[in-house]
């Protein structure tokens, strides 16, 4: 990357009178923030003393570029990001955009930039107070537009040689109302009796003429007390010049031999009166007619009326050359750079516009970026002109992709805001070749805040087959579910995730907690384990275990014995949770059927003798709750007892 220009390097004072004698510490923040602290451990100076306590330590936040850290600016992303997923979208569909959905996009955009431009001056003028953020935020925004309408013309429309002028002097009609003022201020100027009267009249008619716009004009001609209609009258003249003067419109099948040949004509006409004395006893007019002629030297006379030297090389080239081409622009340039002092005086915009007319993309990226102070139009421009087949592949020694480098920085920027993750992970889902590797180290980063959240994320994840990062995700929702004993929603994330291990662990609680209380917490998610409970023997025996509840509830008891002796038989069971299964055996032993014969009799006194014998699990209760459990084995002994008989006997 190329080392920043120290004229356009970010200079921020930070006021504190520690930083006089100690060295200034700072920390990063989230985006473009500093915190910046006066360090007293690290002297400046080492004759200064060490001591700071009479000085207090301030703490100084210092930020930079948060041009589009606004609510204006995330309608901006938000919207600009359905136009950005629609370009990629018809890509995919048809391998590259044609020229007309290209502009159709491009003007989207541009129709985005100016509502917000809008919204922005609503809020400036409503204000009471000046705001000086908010006008820091129209100029941005104004700005982009004018550099986003202007690549539109020259790089995307690409009309035809002869139609760029007169899109570029609509381009100034709308984006430098000078004459629009002019005229207003003729027509509501009650004081001077009449609007030719104003002092404003004639800069009026100069500035129509300029941006091409000869019908009016001769409406304000037709306002002067001198207007007449004789032949050989110098406002008839001029009049019949301007409406004779020939307008190429390619719509209209006419080629550009036939306008050239008209324009010729009518050019040569204009030169010959002027020269002929037509417009002598009218120095107006014959100023006048010097712009219609072509004439550089009173457009340089005028420039007190514009404001840009590009505004008068549109001017210029539109009386002298309208059928130039876009790639000629740019040899007209320098003479008019020159008489607003040369290139030592070009702003940031000047550099923009300068490159777009030498059709330098390349420069147009790289001004943007310099001197915009946000990503989002070399972005979205790149995009398009990507497609446009203008991007190259690098602009830089290094060869990274222009495309790809612009928008992982304009994510960068955004990432910053929680809320704009999905806006994020749009954006580097179209990231080229390494859009899965972004977006893996992209999603690490996303708080998890919510279930919903995470389920989103893990759903984008699975679509683009990013399966470490669905199960990291997974295992940062089940550690979450257990810190809060949610075992139940713990249990989910790790069927997602497929986590066998951490999945009997959580069975296994489950188990105890039943044993404690006698209920099941989650009962729902249980039931709809399905082939989930495979994934460990503490979760199959879980489900089997739901079962053998639904069975006893849906008197079943047959069923529901054979069941709940097969847990036990299996000892799949955890020891813990054998006082719990023998205890269910209780009801079936009682009821009048018999539900376990001899040999399964025997067998779950097998068990209840395997029990007797670990009084271990019988430690960590209280002295009462093992009274209580004793008593309960002995009832269970007595019933199995019975039982045992009664099978004997029938």
């Amino acid at each position: 990357m190329e080392e920043p220009d120290s004229d356009n390097a970010n200079e921020i004072v930070v006021y504190d009178l520690l930083m006089e004698h100690h060295a200034l510490h700072a920390h990063w923040q989230s985006g473009h923030s500093l915190m910046a602290f006066a360090s007293t451990d690290t002297l400046a100076s080492v004759d200064q003393p060490r001591d700071v306590s009479q000085h207090p330590i301030y703490l100084h936040e210092i930020h930079w570029n948060r041009e589009m850290h606004s609510p204006v600016a995330r309608k901006l992303v938000n919207e600009s990001r359905l136009v950005f997923v629609g370009v990629q979208q018809q890509a995919e569909i048809s391998g590259k955009p044609t020229k007309s959905q290209l502009l159709k996009f491009s003007r989207n955009y541009r129709s985005i930039l100016q509502s917000c431009f809008m919204e922005l001056r609503q809020k400036f003028e409503g204000s009471e107070e000046f705001d000086e953020e908010l006008e820091k935020q129209m100029q941005l925004y104004s700005m982009m537009e004018l550099i986003w309408s202007l690549c539109e013309i020259l790089f995307i429309e690409n009309s035809p040689d002869g139609t760029v002028l007169i899109q570029l002097v609509e381009w100034c009609k709308w984006h430098f109302p000078v004459a629009d003022d002019y005229v207003r201020l003729c027509y509501n100027a009650d004081d001077y009796g009449s609007p030719a009267q104003h002092p404003n009249y004639w800069p009026a008619i100069y500035t129509l003429a300029l941006q091409g716009r000869t019908s009016e004009v001769r409406e304000m001609l037709k306002l002067h007390p001198a207007f007449q209609t004789q032949e050989h009258d110098p406002f008839a003249s001029i009049d019949e010049l301007l409406r004779k003067m020939p307008i190429f419109s390619y719509h209209q099948s006419q080629s550009t031999n036939e306008f050239e040949m008209k324009w010729r004509h009518w050019h040569d006409e204009c030169i010959k009166r002027f020269y002929g004395g037509d417009f002598d006893t009218m120095p107006n007019l014959k100023t006048l007619s010097r712009i219609l002629c072509g004439d550089e030297g009173i457009i340089q006379e005028l420039t007190e009326l514009y404001g840009s030297w590009y505004q008068m090389l549109i001017s210029y080239l539109y009386f002298k050359n309208p059928t130039i081409s876009v790639s000629e622009l740019h040899y007209h340039t320098k003479a008019f750079i020159d008489i607003f002092g040369g290139q030592s005086e070009l702003g940031p915009l000047d550099r923009i516009l300068l490159a777009a007319f030498k059709f330098d993309v390349s420069q147009v990226i790289r001004e943007c970026c310099k001197h915009l102070g946000t990503w989002w139009l070399p972005t979205h421009l790149a995009d398009l002109l990507h497609y446009c087949d203008l991007v190259p592949l690098s602009i830089t020694e290094s060869g990274t992709n222009v495309r790809e480098h612009l928008i992982v920085e304009y994510t960068s920027s955004l990432s910053n805001f929680d809320s704009f993750w999905p806006v994020v992970v749009d954006y580097l889902s179209f990231c080229g070749s390494l859009s899965n590797h972004y977006l893996g180290l992209f999603v690490q980063r996303i708080p998890l805040s919510s279930e919903k959240k995470a389920a989103k994320v893990i759903r984008i994840c699975e679509k683009r087959g990013l399966l470490k990062e669905v199960e990291s995700i997974c295992r940062q929702m089940k550690m979450k579910s257990m810190q809060h004993n949610r075992l139940g929603t713990a249990l989910s994330w790790c069927i997602k995730a497929n986590d066998s291990s951490f999945a009997m662990i959580i069975a296994d609680k489950m188990l105890k907690e039943y044993a404690r209380t006698g209920l099941f917490s989650n009962i729902d998610l249980i039931d709809y384990l399905g082939s989930s409970v495979l994934m460990s023997e503490s979760l199959t025996f879980l489900g089997k275990y739901r079962d053998f509840h639904k069975l006893y509830a849906a008197e079943k008891f047959k069923d529901a014995g054979q069941l709940l002796l097969n847990l036990l038989m299996s000892r799949k069971a955890p020891l813990d949770f054998w006082p719990s299964l023998l205890m269910d055996c209780l009801p079936l032993l009682e009821r009048n059927n018999l539900i376990y014969d001899v040999e399964e009799t025997t067998g779950l006194l097998a068990c209840l003798n395997v029990l007797d014998q670990k009084q271990k699990i019988f430690d960590s209760m209280t002295e009462i709750e093992r009274e209580n459990q004793e008593k309960k084995m002995k009832h269970l002994r007595l019933a199995l007892t019975n039982n045992l008989a009664k099978a004997i006997v029938s």
